[in-house]
């Protein structure tokens, strides 16, 4: 990679923390003009969904790979160690202005704005709250890790910090795994399915260690991980009343948050995984996990908006790599575009199917 071609990839991640200002400015919008701008709130979803694809798809895809120089320099990059902070750092403060601004936005402007200031900052928790959460428990930090999982708490989904780490990496593209989509299931099918299974599978996780560890009883409910996050969100919960000082509209408003955050996340699994399936041999030995177990898509503005989480072959592969470390992988599966769009086409089951089946197909013949 060329000096200049580092400097616009390390640059490239600012666009993840820069989200939480797309809510500030719309709320600013509208509240500017109450009567006119009020759609305003819905601004991030305008940036998240229509103009950072948009301009991905006009940039286009941009394969990475990187020599073993260069990938340990980029492992040990400060910047790139410090990102995910940065982002963590933002989503916090965003939590805190926003619950403090919204009973005056609840006070000025009309439902239908309090309804899209509540759904972006949702969007924004998917980004900055479970992205960059999903980065941190990978990390072999322990303060990293418990970074990730208060991040993941913040929207009420703690356990996936768990499931993800114990369950899913190990039974990716398997009918083991809740967050892998099988062929023919749509969008509004697996969604509430994986939620579930998540939530299942992970307590049945944290159980099973508790009991590892010599926990029996009470103490080992107690000593339940995901018992502990599930405490964190009531924490947060309690915090976003206390700054809103009307605890219905706060507590509505939080739940509702965290429910669009794990929603996307939730769809986000549905594209990442759909279809894909590892081989049983015929000791009944499942293959181990490989590239063309995860889609991938190679695009430069949304991987850094993402920290390239769509570089998600090369993330199962090596589950430890730091996100500027992973490499596009052309042997893996190719989405025809940008997770945003795959999602919203994910919504529209006969175009979903459409467009990703020949492609899955293709992939079934290769393998």
């Amino acid at each position: 990679m060329t000096r200049l071609g580092l400097v616009a990839y390390r640059a490239s991640f600012l666009l993840a923390p820069l989200t939480a200002l797309s809510l500030v400015q719309g709320a600013h919008w509208a509240l500017s003009d109450p009567a006119g701008r009020a759609w305003a709130t819905w601004w991030p979803i305008v940036v998240i969904y229509g103009i950072v694809p948009a301009l991905d798809l006009l940039f286009g895809r941009l394969p990475t790979r990187f020599s073993d120089d260069e990938r340990q320099r980029l492992a040990r990059d400060p910047w790139l160690r410090a990102m995910p902070w940065l982002c963590a750092g933002a989503w916090l403060a965003l939590l805190v202005w926003a619950f403090m601004r919204l009973p005056i936005l609840a006070a000025q402007l009309p439902w239908h704005a309090i309804i899209g200031f509540v759904v972006s900052l949702g969007v924004i928790g998917g980004i900055l709250a479970i992205n960059t959460g999903h980065e941190l428990v990978h990390r072999k930090s322990r303060i990293e890790r418990t970074l990730g999982g208060i991040l993941l708490a913040s929207v009420c989904y703690g356990v996936f910090k768990v499931e993800h780490v114990l369950g899913h990496h190990l039974n990716v593209a398997t009918a083991a795994d809740p967050a892998t989509a099988r062929r023919g299931e749509s969008a509004y099918a697996f969604v509430p399915r994986a939620i579930a299974g998540v939530w299942r599978h992970g307590w049945q996780l944290a159980a099973e260690r508790s009991a590892r560890r010599g926990y029996r009883g009470i103490a080992a409910l107690c000593g339940n991980e995901v018992l502990h996050w599930v405490a964190v969100s009531v924490l947060f919960a309690a915090g976003a009343a206390g700054l809103a000082g009307a605890p219905g509209l706060a507590l509505g408003a939080f739940l509702a948050m965290s429910l669009v955050a794990i929603v996307e996340l939730e769809l986000i699994d549905y594209v990442e995984h759909y279809g894909l399936a590892r081989r049983v041999g015929p000791s009944g030995r499942i293959e181990p996990v490989g590239y063309a177990h995860s889609w991938d898509y190679a695009g430069w503005l949304t991987n850094g908006f993402l920290l390239n989480l769509q570089r998600h072959s090369d993330h199962h592969v090596h589950g430890g790599r730091p996100f500027g470390v992973l490499e596009s992988r052309p042997e893996a599966p190719q989405l025809p575009a940008n997770y945003a769009v795959m999602l919203v086409s994910a919504l529209l089951p006969p175009l979903w199917r459409a467009w990703i089946h020949p492609r899955l197909e293709r992939v079934t013949e290769q393998s």
